[in-house]
């Protein structure tokens, strides 16, 4: 027993019979546990609950958060083809410039040649 249990045993003690005041003591004691007990219970239950509320919550959360990346990763691969298009063309045009290049170089230097020819 505990201090406080010694001093509630003997002021019962005064009032009642030795055995009357252990009753009495034994049962505030199981009261108490008795009521802890159902506290705890409650409190399980109501932690049981909470998590359930939160697991909920969290997949919601992260289901928004898929079908966003989902979005994001489509406007991507839109964009990136776009993108690849645009390259493409950018590309030809490169290419046509450049053999417009190679063929007004050669031509000129043909012209040269035979210019150099024609003039012995």
């Amino acid at each position: 027993m505990s201090a406080l249990e010694l001093k509630v045993y003997d002021i019962l003690k005064l009032r009642f019979s030795e055995q009357e005041a252990t009753t009495v003591i034994e049962y505030m004691d199981e009261k108490v546990k008795n009521g802890v007990e159902e506290k705890v219970a409650q409190s399980k239950i109501i932690q049981t609950k909470d998590i359930e509320i939160f697991r909920t919550e969290i997949k919601e959360e992260n289901a928004k958060i898929k079908v966003e990346t989902n979005e994001g990763f489509s406007k991507l691969e839109v964009t990136i083809a776009q993108l690849r298009g645009e390259m493409k063309t950018g590309f030809s045009d490169v290419k046509v410039e450049i053999l417009r290049w190679i063929f007004g170089i050669f031509m000129a230097m043909m012209l040269a040649i035979l210019g150099l020819y024609l003039k012995k």
